[in-house]
């Protein structure tokens, strides 16, 4: 658990490597009409963190509850 926890904590760092130096242009382009920017997929994994993140909270409140009886 402890291995996933420290690679999940690398991931915003990964992204940030990953788009470094790129131009605006370049983060905004979409192959083709039916595909995505890295623009607009970073905003997806940016409010899937948002979603997972309070998830995560509940399920966590759920087990301390769990163990607390």
């Amino acid at each position: 658990m402890k291995g996933l926890i420290e690679e999940y904590a690398c991931g915003y760092s990964m992204l940030r490597e990953s788009i470094e130096g790129l131009a605006e242009e370049e983060l905004r382009f979409k192959p083709s009409l039916d595909k995505w920017s890295i623009h607009q997929i970073l905003i997806h994994i940016a409010d899937s963190e948002l979603v997972s993140t309070q998830r995560l909270k509940k399920f966590w409140l759920r087990i301390a509850a769990i163990d607390a009886n």
